[in-house]
């Protein structure tokens, strides 16, 4: 016997988050009235080579290319909804009011979006009794192999991913149409753009109902500024021709910076 997860409905997962989400729920949760942001993250690249890592062709899939300066750079955009205390869904019982079309993230806690990410019940906000514990886990030296995940949840981690690719191109789109030019290193931050509520339920509206798969129209060039607040990281950026400084003090509240 394994490791399992149990919910004890106990709401603690449902409060002071950043939910990441598709483009139809992002536009769901707008319409709502609810908050979103757009996390950027570059991932410095080399073109010219090929390669057979399962870890990079997962990034390559789920980006876009870009360059800042000289550097080339594939380009993650994730759309993010945010709440601070208890998420608006919550009825006055506490309970999910859209259980039955709640976010695929929501539907797959405490579990790992990305299956490469061992699930460690630690950095979960779920209390100690969720977790249903076999005899042999303290012996068990194959952390992967003790947490069960049922067939359900992995369909859904897969579409999480399926649909992050299959939507790259209109979050490119998105970026193009909210002209936003600044991104974290991956691995060193997070850049969140506090953009106008308004503005992108309007951007997301019109490229949801255009035909699937079209090209991005009017694409423009975007050399990518890169924030970062690691010294080191910052001199290999400049050192190999990329645009990136340490992240400025937002007077107009338009960016969020947050070091790993």
């Amino acid at each position: 016997m394994s490791t399992a997860f149990s919910c004890t409905q106990c709401g603690q997962c449902c409060h002071n988050l950043h939910i990441p989400l598709t483009i139809n729920e992002a536009k769901d949760w707008l319409k709502k009235g609810n908050k979103l942001k757009i996390l950027i993250e570059a991932v410095p690249w080399v073109n010219e080579v090929e390669t057979t890592n399962s870890v990079l062709l997962r990034k390559s899939s789920m980006t876009f290319e870009g360059t800042s300066g000289a550097l080339s750079i594939r380009v993650l955009v994730t759309l993010v909804g945010f709440f601070t205390g208890g998420c608006p869904n919550l009825d006055i019982n506490q309970n999910c009011s859209i259980y039955e079309s709640r976010p695929l993230t929501c539907r797959i806690y405490p579990f790992e979006m990305n299956p490469k990410i061992t699930l460690n019940p630690a950095n979960k906000l779920c209390p100690p009794e969720a977790w249903i514990h076999s005899k042999s886990e303290v012996e068990n030296k194959d952390v992967e192999s003790v947490y069960m995940i049922d067939s359900v949840t992995k369909s859904n981690i897969e579409r999480i991913y399926t649909t992050s690719v299959l939507e790259v191109r209109n979050k490119e789109r998105i970026c193009n149409a909210l002209d936003l030019q600044t991104c974290a290193l991956s691995n060193d931050g997070y850049l969140f753009h506090l953009v106008d509520q308004f503005k992108v339920l309007n951007v997301i509206n019109e490229i949801t109902q255009s035909a699937d798969n079209v090209a991005v129209e009017n694409k423009k060039f975007t050399d990518w500024h890169i924030y970062t607040k690691n010294p080191r990281a910052l001199n290999d950026i400049s050192s190999i021709g990329g645009r990136g400084s340490f992240p400025a003090l937002s007077k107009t509240g338009e960016e969020e910076f947050i070091s790993l």
